[in-house]
């Protein structure tokens, strides 16, 4: 099959959704399937493609990615895209290029897969008033709704994907299709001691501190304010814990300024945007991941810290796939209040060395046993039901 995918964000951005574009693309590749990804880039004049991916020109605007296509009715890029004949339209996003996909999908009557990543009401920045988030939230539903009235069919990584869709009076199915990392590239076992030691002199961290790190694009869902009220009011230098913040996004500038309003800016780092070709060499850096939003759908940053051996502090959320990979003291915890999510990390982090090592192991075989091509399997599957559908109501 040709698939021709259109996601707003994609790599090098450090994003959920880019890195499960890129296990999907990988997957579906290694299945001899064609895919051609259509994205968006701040850093080119005009749409350039390479290696099987077209990155149209963006411009900088309000939405979650901080940014959008310039020009989704340019007509050499349509044309390259009717020139790929795909059979199969799977869009990532209600932004612009979603948009380009459905009028593309309409032009040459194909199916539309879309995959539910994030809700609407979490697009925009905890500095905007409430009047201008209202209108915004709206924008947005909108857009959601779109999406879902144009679809063909509907997934999700997490259950709670079919809430949101009924939240817009919409009465849709969305299959659920768990997601895929790709653990031989996030692989604790490439990274050595001194590579280790290397990266963290170059993130500024300190040799003997426990790293807890969250890597993702940093929104208002991410709800990072419940992991920084629990540092300032249970976690104190002398414990010896760092957290790094990995990523940018619409919420950077407020996480800055409200870390050191709690007085705990000397112990989080950020790294603004960073390439994810070097997040291996980052999670090994590292010695545990944090997750603490109560909204999100999804974790590619999750699963890929998981791959790299490391333990996971998780709020407790029975909707999330990713939730029920935890297994209390095992690959990590799951919490429900601050003074818990500092228990958990303090307890984390009088480990030594030799248990560090035995605990990478373990949490990395805790990793479900499939291939980084599971998920493609799966979409597949998808895929081939809505081309079938399609037939059917083009011979009535």
């Amino acid at each position: 099959m040709r698939i021709a995918i259109f996601t707003e964000v994609f790599t090098p951005q450090i994003s959920g959704i880019s890195s499960y574009v890129e296990v999907l693309k990988k997957g579906l590749e290694k299945l001899n399937h064609r895919v051609l990804i259509i994205t968006s880039s701040l850093h080119t004049r005009k749409a350039i493609f390479k290696n099987g991916v077209i990155r149209c020109p963006a411009k900088k605007c309000g939405n979650k990615y901080g940014y959008e296509c310039k020009n989704i009715n340019d007509k050499k890029t349509i044309d390259f895209i009717k020139s790929f004949k795909p059979d199969i339209i799977h869009i990532q996003t209600d932004t612009k290029i979603g948009y380009m996909g459905l009028n593309i999908a309409d032009k040459i009557n194909k199916p539309v897969i879309f995959t539910i990543h994030d809700f609407y009401a979490d697009r925009f920045a905890s500095n905007e008033s409430k009047l201008v988030w209202s209108i915004k939230t709206q924008i947005e539903k909108q857009h959601f709704k779109d999406m879902i009235d144009n679809a063909d069919i509907l997934t999700s990584s997490c259950r709670r994907a079919s809430s949101f869709v009924q939240s817009t009076g919409r009465n849709r199915k969305v299959v659920l299709i768990p997601t895929s990392t790709d653990t031989a590239r996030f692989d604790y076992r490439k990274s050595t001691p001194d590579s280790a030691m290397k990266m963290r002199k170059k993130l500024g961290l300190a040799k003997d501190s426990t790293v807890a790190v969250f890597a993702g694009h940093l929104t208002v869902a991410k709800n990072l304010e419940f992991v920084f009220s629990a540092v300032s009011r249970y976690i104190t230098e002398y414990d010896k814990i760092q957290f790094l913040i990995v990523g940018q996004g619409s919420e950077l500038s407020y996480l800055q300024s409200l870390a050191n309003k709690l007085g705990i800016g000397s112990m989080v780092f950020f790294t603004g945007a960073v390439a994810h070709s070097i997040m291996p060499e980052i999670y090994s850096a590292c010695n545990v991941y944090i997750c603490s939003y109560d909204d999100g759908l999804m974790s590619m940053s999750f699963t890929e810290a998981i791959a790299c051996g490391l333990p996971v502090l998780i709020k407790e959320d029975n909707e999330k796939y990713v939730y029920h990979m935890i297994e209390n003291g095992l690959n990590g915890f799951v919490y429900t209040k601050r003074s818990e999510f500092a228990q958990y990390l303090k307890k984390l982090s009088d480990i030594n060395d030799d248990q560090r090592d035995k605990i990478r192991q373990i949490v990395r075989n805790t990793l479900p046993k499939k291939s980084t091509a599971a998920m493609a399997e799966k979409y597949i599957r998808v895929y081939q039901k809505a081309v079938k559908s399609r037939e059917r109501k083009h011979f009535r």
